[in-house]
């Protein structure tokens, strides 16, 4: 059975409140696509819920993004 978005969102709340994570660490922790997990980060990103934050990796010089929960993101949570 397909979960809903307000399923992965909280799945992918949950596991950055444990710590920062990567789209694709957050892809397999979820076990969604990479694309899913991206525009629900975006749209919990436009909540204030979550941080986007773009790093270049220094062992190979590839961007990727880090997602790191906020305060309004734990007090979601609680909830």
């Amino acid at each position: 059975m397909k979960r809903s978005s307000y399923v992965i969102k909280k799945l992918i709340l949950h596991k950055v409140k444990e710590k920062p994570a990567s789209y694709a660490e957050l892809e397999r922790k979820v076990n969604t696509g990479y694309r899913t997990v991206k525009s629900n980060c975006e749209e919990l990103k436009d909540y204030n819920f979550i941080e986007i934050e773009k790093v270049i990796d220094p062992a190979n010089g590839r961007p990727s993004h880090v997602v790191k929960i906020t305060e309004k993101g734990l007090k979601q949570l609680k909830k």
